[in-house]
């Protein structure tokens, strides 16, 4: 049986403030005309449903794609980043492993502050943004309404973000 060429994984590739610094972060930081220039070439090189998340503590791209060096490419040239830094600080998450990091940002459990909720606004900015480009399928758009839920119920039901 041979594996279908068009086979796309789900990754999340990215860095943040436990592994790179202010100055590392900030060359990988993305503005939103950035963000927008690397989800039109994401199209044009046949990444399939893309986010970014670019905040002061983080960096983060998730999507579907053959391999995650795609959405990191996409990361470094649009960034003033380049490969070798970004390989010193980098995480790289694929399928479930993936989808528990989202919710893990959404809930404030990957922040520099425990439970922080200010990450739940700047995750939605950047949903809109990237549904607006086209880019974001029902498993994303499923993922992150599952993600911002558990921030809700994690806002009311714990106090982590006091």
């Amino acid at each position: 049986m041979t594996k279908n060429p068009d086979c796309k994984k789900f990754y999340l590739i990215g860095l943040n403030y436990k592994k790179a610094d202010v100055e590392t972060r900030s060359k990988f930081s993305l503005s939103k005309d950035q963000q927008e220039a690397l989800l039109s070439e994401a199209k044009d090189n046949g990444v399939k449903s893309v986010v970014v998340l670019s905040t002061c503590n983080r960096v983060e791209i998730m999507g579907f794609s053959n391999h995650p060096f795609q959405l990191i490419s996409l990361m470094c040239k649009n960034s003033k980043g380049n490969f070798e830094e970004y390989s010193e600080v980098t995480n790289v998450y694929k399928k479930s492993e993936a989808a528990e990091h989202v919710i893990r940002i959404a809930t404030g459990l990957d922040s520099q502050i425990l439970g922080d909720y200010e990450i739940v606004g700047q995750l939605k900015e950047d949903i809109g943004l990237d549904k607006e480009a086209g880019k974001l399928n029902a498993y994303l758009e499923r993922l992150f309404n599952t993600a911002l839920h558990a921030s809700i119920e994690n806002k009311n039901r714990t106090s982590l973000s006091s």
